[in-house]
């Protein structure tokens, strides 16, 4: 909590969700091509006020999110939840998600060993609880789990 702007009591959002979107634009038309919730915020979930109310599969998070483009057709991305999500460029369905230990706080990075192998690297924590984990995806290339 408190990653909103405009808080109501006790650290509920005056707002209703989502709190977050991830946005893919259309440069040829200058048009919103899909806009979808992106991330979660498990502290509000775990709000006592809200017990037993049907909450949204993904409530979004505050903050903007680092994203990275592939040529493999996803935006990997990490937006300050605890999670690293890959998402189809074309369309935004989210294809998987990846606990982090640590709130990812950086745009995702992507590198490929001598070896050929492409891994999907994102910062978590901060100060001396600062960390990179590092994802190596499928050698097909299609997008899969890593």
């Amino acid at each position: 909590m408190g990653d909103t702007n405009a808080e109501f009591m006790n650290g509920l959002p005056l707002l209703k969700p989502p709190y977050g979107h991830l946005v893919a634009i259309d440069l040829n038309r200058g048009t919103i091509k899909w806009r979808v919730p992106f991330g979660d915020t498990p502290s509000l979930r775990r709000h006592p006020a809200l017990t037993g109310v049907a909450l949204p599969a993904s409530l979004g998070i505050a903050g903007a999110p680092g994203v990275l483009a592939t040529a493999s057709g996803l935006v990997f991305a990490a937006g300050g939840d605890l999670a690293l999500h890959a998402v189809e460029a074309a369309t935004g369905v989210e294809r998987w998600r990846a606990d982090v230990p640590r709130r990812a706080n950086g745009t995702p990075m992507t590198y490929r060993s001598r070896a050929g192998r492409q891994f999907v690297v994102v910062a978590t924590g901060g100060g001396e609880d600062a960390s990179l984990v590092a994802f190596a995806l499928q050698r097909d290339n299609t997008g899969g789990q890593p």
